[in-house]
Protein backbone atom coordinates (compact mmCIF):
# COMPACT_ATOMS: atom_id res chain seq x y z
CA UNK A 1 0.00 0.00 0.00
CA UNK A 2 1.68 3.18 -1.25
CA UNK A 3 5.08 1.59 -0.72
CA UNK A 4 5.08 2.35 3.01
CA UNK A 5 5.47 -1.27 3.98
CA UNK A 6 7.68 -2.26 1.12
CA UNK A 7 10.90 -3.75 2.43
CA UNK A 8 13.90 -1.69 1.34
CA UNK A 9 17.30 -3.15 0.74
CA UNK A 10 19.76 -1.59 3.15
CA UNK A 11 22.30 0.65 1.45
CA UNK A 12 25.82 -0.15 2.49
CA UNK A 13 28.67 2.27 2.94
CA UNK A 14 30.21 0.80 -0.24
CA UNK A 15 26.99 1.53 -2.15
CA UNK A 16 27.14 5.13 -0.94
CA UNK A 17 30.82 5.45 -1.85
CA UNK A 18 30.21 4.04 -5.34
CA UNK A 19 27.26 6.40 -5.88
CA UNK A 20 29.39 9.38 -4.80
CA UNK A 21 32.21 8.27 -7.10
CA UNK A 22 29.87 8.09 -10.09
CA UNK A 23 28.29 11.43 -9.16
CA UNK A 24 31.74 13.02 -9.04
CA UNK A 25 33.15 11.64 -12.29
CA UNK A 26 30.16 11.18 -14.64
CA UNK A 27 29.85 14.94 -15.39
CA UNK A 28 33.41 14.87 -16.78
CA UNK A 29 32.32 12.58 -19.62
CA UNK A 30 31.57 14.34 -22.90
CA UNK A 31 31.76 11.68 -25.61
CA UNK A 32 30.77 8.63 -23.56
CA UNK A 33 28.00 10.14 -21.40
CA UNK A 34 26.17 6.83 -21.26
CA UNK A 35 29.10 4.95 -19.77
CA UNK A 36 27.79 2.60 -17.08
CA UNK A 37 28.25 3.40 -13.42
CA UNK A 38 30.11 0.12 -13.05
CA UNK A 39 32.62 1.10 -15.77
CA UNK A 40 33.24 4.49 -14.16
CA UNK A 41 33.93 2.79 -10.85
CA UNK A 42 36.21 0.28 -12.57
CA UNK A 43 38.23 3.06 -14.24
CA UNK A 44 38.63 5.01 -10.99
CA UNK A 45 39.59 1.90 -9.03
CA UNK A 46 42.10 0.83 -11.68
CA UNK A 47 43.79 4.23 -11.74
CA UNK A 48 43.85 4.69 -7.99
CA UNK A 49 45.11 1.16 -7.36
CA UNK A 50 47.89 1.53 -9.94
CA UNK A 51 49.12 4.83 -8.51
CA UNK A 52 48.85 3.64 -4.90
CA UNK A 53 50.89 0.53 -5.68
CA UNK A 54 53.48 2.61 -7.53
CA UNK A 55 53.69 5.03 -4.60
CA UNK A 56 54.10 2.18 -2.13
CA UNK A 57 56.93 0.74 -4.23
CA UNK A 58 58.69 4.11 -3.85
CA UNK A 59 57.94 4.32 -0.14
CA UNK A 60 55.60 7.26 -0.78
CA UNK A 61 51.95 8.03 -0.19
CA UNK A 62 49.65 9.87 -2.58
CA UNK A 63 46.86 11.82 -0.90
CA UNK A 64 43.22 11.10 -1.64
CA UNK A 65 42.80 14.52 -3.24
CA UNK A 66 45.65 13.86 -5.65
CA UNK A 67 44.28 10.39 -6.47
CA UNK A 68 40.94 12.03 -7.31
CA UNK A 69 42.71 14.56 -9.56
CA UNK A 70 44.59 11.76 -11.33
CA UNK A 71 41.39 9.74 -11.75
CA UNK A 72 39.62 12.75 -13.26
CA UNK A 73 42.39 13.09 -15.85
CA UNK A 74 42.10 9.40 -16.72
CA UNK A 75 38.30 9.59 -16.99
CA UNK A 76 38.94 12.26 -19.64
CA UNK A 77 41.46 10.00 -21.37
CA UNK A 78 38.96 7.12 -21.40
CA UNK A 79 36.29 9.49 -22.71
CA UNK A 80 38.31 10.43 -25.80
CA UNK A 81 40.09 7.16 -26.55
CA UNK A 82 39.76 3.44 -26.86
CA UNK A 83 40.23 1.21 -23.79
CA UNK A 84 43.53 -0.10 -25.15
CA UNK A 85 44.98 3.41 -25.36
CA UNK A 86 43.69 4.18 -21.87
CA UNK A 87 45.62 1.20 -20.46
CA UNK A 88 48.78 2.03 -22.42
CA UNK A 89 48.59 5.62 -21.23
CA UNK A 90 48.11 4.47 -17.63
CA UNK A 91 51.25 2.29 -17.92
CA UNK A 92 53.15 5.25 -19.39
CA UNK A 93 52.05 7.58 -16.59
CA UNK A 94 52.93 5.04 -13.90
CA UNK A 95 56.43 4.65 -15.40
CA UNK A 96 56.76 8.43 -15.59
CA UNK A 97 55.76 8.72 -11.93
CA UNK A 98 58.23 6.03 -10.91
CA UNK A 99 61.10 7.76 -12.69
CA UNK A 100 60.23 11.46 -12.38
CA UNK A 101 57.55 11.85 -9.71
CA UNK A 102 54.00 13.10 -10.07
CA UNK A 103 53.08 15.54 -12.79
CA UNK A 104 52.48 19.03 -11.45
CA UNK A 105 48.97 19.10 -12.96
CA UNK A 106 48.00 16.13 -10.75
CA UNK A 107 48.75 18.11 -7.58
Amino acid sequence: MFGFFKKKNPETLLDQLNASTVEMFKPILVNKKHLSDEKIIEIVQTVMRAFKEAAESKGETISGTVLINISAKFIKVFDISEPEFFMEHLKYEINLYLTSGLRKDYL
